[in-house]
């Protein structure tokens, strides 16, 4: 037993509590909320607590590699709990968004499934690749699309519905999401943002919640 699983037994829980994934427990925190919300049907907040997930997921990243002390252990941890993370935030949620919207025909529950399906495989993919490289070393091409895309999409998809009738609201949802999945698991290469990307996104993502929020309250 090497000196780092004796220390873990001395440990009241298991896992691992540093700054290398805190923000990333913040933002399952956020997506978890965002069930709750999506649960009483207040979208809106719902919708919120996505982009703020998608907000920390974008910057975890650099705060885990910032911690240039992190045993193997911890870089592997932090891999698995950062994609158990998107599952949560950015393959289920979307999910229930979408069915406390009303899309609950046999057709949006099969979208539905097929969309879960193929982010799951995105992110089980992910982890394997992963698992063969330095964990430290940067992504600069994305293979597909990524499942953190989904703060982008399904709340600019929730802004549109806000104008346009239940019918079109449903083709459109049903048709992005279909084709959503489909793109998490092709080959298509994305180009990561980066530098001042991070923070451009930042600021559209602010001035969204401000949007959503005032056409929930004050329109």
């Amino acid at each position: 037993m090497d000196n780092e699983e004796k220390h873990g037994e001395t440990r009241i829980c298991i896992g691992y509590y540093n700054r290398s994934v805190v923000l990333t427990y913040i933002g399952l925190a956020f997506a978890v909320v965002g069930i709750c919300f999506a649960y009483v049907t207040n979208l809106t907040w719902s919708v919120v607590c996505l982009i703020i997930a998608g907000v920390c997921d974008m910057f975890d990243g650099k705060v885990a590699r910032a911690c240039p002390n992190r045993s193997e252990k911890e870089k592997d941890f932090g891999v698995q709990i950062d994609s158990l993370t998107d599952t949560v935030a950015f393959v289920v949620l979307p999910v229930l968004i979408s069915l406390e919207m009303g899309h609950q025909g046999p057709i949006s529950i099969a979208i539905s499934v097929l969309y879960v399906l193929a982010g799951v495989i995105r992110l089980g993919f992910f982890n394997v690749l992963v698992a063969h490289q330095t964990k430290d070393q940067p992504i600069k091409n994305y293979t597909g699309l990524p499942v953190t895309s989904a703060a982008i999409i399904f709340p600019s998809l929730w802004l549109i519905s806000r104008f346009i009738t239940r019918v079109s609201t449903t083709i459109m949802y049903d048709g992005v999401m279909f084709l959503t999945a489909l793109l998490f698991v092709s080959r298509l290469k994305i180009r990561k943002p980066k530098g001042i990307a991070y923070y451009i996104f930042t600021v559209v993502a602010v001035i969204g919640i401000i949007v959503l929020i005032y056409l929930q309250y004050w329109r």
